[in-house]
């Protein structure tokens, strides 16, 4: 009887504490909009192994009364690719984070993700950076993982792209998924 009891009690207390401390939710894609216009391709040769920037046009809008917090960005299906990193830059830009010799570097004004804020109704563009190895390196989407308090939210993003190395075999080759000349 009182193994019964105290059996009781220890259930009790364990659906408590999971009630207490349940996990992060996912919120779909929240506040957070994707301002493309359509779906866009992307298409980059590049160097076996250099650091490259990706971005495409990827600007989203906070359309939140809160602020939210970039988490990371996600190519949907890429392999062999070495993720260098992500970061936002406010738009609208005074200069392009990018620059003539296709290298990943964050600018002055850049903000390295994890921990980016985008203000309420601010808009931001994000920049990946990537090293590939040899080869056509390819993704169909780009999810962009937030969260505003203690909800998770994962925004698709219709950029697709392709990544190929090295440069001079894949330039004028180097296409994004479903834009492939035949």
């Amino acid at each position: 009887m009182l193994l019964a009891a105290l059996v009781a009690v220890g259930l009790v207390a364990v659906i408590v504490v999971i009630r207490a401390s349940p996990p992060r939710s996912s919120g779909g894609e929240g506040p957070l909009v994707a301002l493309l216009g359509g779906q866009i391709g992307i298409g980059q040769p590049t160097a076996v192994g250099k650091a490259m920037s990706v971005s495409g046009p990827l600007f989203v809008k906070n359309t939140s009364d809160n602020a939210v917090v970039l988490d990371r960005v996600e190519l949907v299906g890429i392999q062999n690719v070495t993720y260098v990193g992500a970061y936002a830059v406010p738009f609208p830009l005074h200069e392009s984070p990018f620059t003539a010799d296709f290298t990943y570097r964050v600018p002055p004004y850049g903000r390295v993700l994890p921990g980016v804020t985008v203000a309420p109704h601010a808009t931001a563009w994000i920049v990946v950076g990537l090293t590939p190895k040899r080869g056509r390196h390819q993704w169909t989407e780009m999810d962009l993982i937030y969260h505003d308090g203690g909800v998770t939210y994962r925004r698709h993003a219709a950029v697709a792209g392709a990544v190929c190395a090295p440069f001079n075999k894949y330039l004028g080759h180097c296409h994004a998924p479903g834009l492939e000349t035949r």
